[in-house]
């Protein structure tokens, strides 16, 4: 493997701490976003180095234990919290986000932003939509440090290829449907990231992941979301994931045909 990116070890370290610390509940947190991606992934033959700056966790509050409190957990090894809910920083600075679905979130008003988990703090994670197949399709993998003098790892859940490429696909039609008001909000690294999986999984595994979603209503609803998305947005060259994804990979021009290409045998795969 090329040496991550100075940001991206970083990124590890302070996720690190943060599982060291949150280690009595470990089994109720699902690695998700960039650090999952690439751990399935990998470089995906692409000249743009894999980096992120951050860490993604995902709570699955089914049997999440009360106590010891996950705010308090975070604060005693020197993590702070940020502006946003869920949003925890590390003394170097590295963000770490822990995140909920909005079926165990715990309330139901359309304007809440912070999951209730009480008797754990009510800005603890935020609520994030998208991450239900996490719950249903992950596995268990070892992480590491990225440094030499560090000998850490932990065993940890991480996130099905299926359950990241529905994540993806759901925040980006999110973030597509603010892109008249909000046009920042649209991240080129995001498809990237999606470009990345569709790279580097086998079809088959995907549409075994797809399957196991299918299985659970909430999982099945998003994934369902993510699906028409790609068909709608990446199935050809010119659809915005694909041309986003190739700006991302500093104007490769085999980008977006491999995006479309690949999305196009998923989609006939999974019907």
């Amino acid at each position: 493997m090329i040496t991550p990116a100075p940001e991206y070890v970083s990124a590890r370290r302070a996720l690190l701490d943060a599982l060291a610390a949150l280690a009595d509940h470990l089994d109720n947190l699902i690695l998700v976003g960039a650090q999952a991606v690439y751990h399935h992934a990998g470089e995906a033959e692409l000249s743009v180095p894999i980096m992120t700056t951050d860490g993604d966790l995902a709570i699955n509050t089914h049997g999440l234990e009360d106590a010891p409190e996950i705010g308090k957990l975070l604060r005693d090894v020197g993590f702070t919290a940020g502006p946003n809910p869920g949003h925890w920083i590390a003394p170097s600075s590295v963000a770490v986000d822990l995140m909920v679905v909005p079926h165990q979130a715990g309330t139901s008003k359309p304007s809440a932003r912070a999951a209730r988990l009480q008797p754990h703090e009510k800005f603890t994670a935020r609520i994030a939509r998208g991450l239900e197949p996490a719950l249903v399709d992950n596995t268990h993998v070892v992480i590491g440090s990225f440094e030499p003098d560090d000998d850490r790892s932990v065993r940890l859940r991480v996130a099905g290829p299926a359950a990241l490429l529905t994540a993806k696909g759901i925040k980006m039609a999110e973030r597509l449907e603010l892109a008249g008001t909000e046009p920042h909000r649209v991240k080129n690294k995001d498809a990237l990231d999606a470009f990345r999986i569709l790279q580097a999984v086998e079809t088959d595994d995907l549409v075994r992941g797809f399957g196991v979603h299918s299985q659970e209503e909430h999982a099945a609803t998003v994934s369902k979301e993510a699906i028409e998305l790609y068909r709608e947005h990446a199935s050809t060259p010119q659809g915005a994931l694909p041309v986003l994804a190739a700006a991302a990979a500093q104007g490769d021009p085999s980008v977006a045909p491999a995006f479309a290409a690949l999305v196009t045998g998923l989609l006939a795969a999974l019907s």
